[in-house]
């Protein structure tokens, strides 16, 4: 992924990679949820995203509301809630649209129905409940994370994420309603384009080269002069 460089700064073009483990802290545990997303979203990527990284100043994502997805979601493609580029559709069920802001090109990506085994579905959605009797509850939450972990050994991590996550190129994405459309500022600046004469001392050159030069002194006493309205 790829992000800008301070609150209001612009685009860095130097990738950090994100492992399942980061995701994994991000989201409080692993689980069977977060890894179907996983799984997902690594499908969606090698189609839409084949040779660079996700800019995570420039996607807006649609996920179901699930505390996995939702994670996962935010995470990978920067989208927020509170700033309109996370929305919430739960008919995509364990999958994702994407689309990049800066283009309107958009994509879906979606979990094959009947691989994730309807006994264990059935039972997510009567564990969430109060229809069990509290004793039988605690016995069967553990039973059922068993039989979670189970197929996610035996089905999902043997499996390639595109053999049972199906990724489409949407010609036209109908956004679901924002929850709050609140001004994201970290982005405002991503187009602008690197300084002449004046480099920071926390901007490493891309081989590795701290600058110490001190800022050209009109720049300087630019600055000081305080913003012009």
């Amino acid at each position: 992924m790829i992000d800008t460089r301070s609150a209001q700064g612009r685009l860095d073009p130097r990738p950090k990679t994100v492992t399942v483990a980061d995701l994994i802290l991000f989201h409080g545990h692993a689980c069977d949820g977060l890894l179907r997303g996983i799984w997902a979203m690594r499908a969606l990527a090698d189609i839409a995203f084949p040779s660079q990284p996700f800019d995570r100043s420039d996607l807006v994502v649609v996920s179901k509301n699930s505390p996995c997805l939702g994670d996962l979601a935010a995470y990978l493609t920067g989208g927020r809630a509170r700033f309109g580029t996370h929305r919430l559709d739960d008919t995509l069920g364990v999958g994702f649209q994407v689309q990049r802001l800066s283009t309107g090109e958009a994509w879906e990506v979606r979990e094959e129905s009947g691989f994730f085994p309807p006994l264990i579905a059935a039972w997510e959605a009567a564990l969430l409940g109060d229809d069990l009797d509290p004793a039988d509850k605690a016995e069967l939450l553990a039973v059922h994370e068993a039989a979670q972990w189970d197929w996610v050994r035996s089905a999902l991590l043997s499996s390639a994420p595109a053999e049972h996550y199906h990724v489409g190129r949407l010609d036209e994405l109908e956004l679901p309603p924002a929850l709050l459309e609140a001004r994201r500022t970290d982005t405002v600046n991503r187009a602008v384009r690197p300084p002449h004469e004046v480099t920071s001392r926390y901007e490493p050159d891309l081989d590795g080269n701290t600058p110490s030069e001190p800022l050209p002194q009109r720049w300087a006493q630019r600055y000081q002069q305080g913003p012009r309205r």
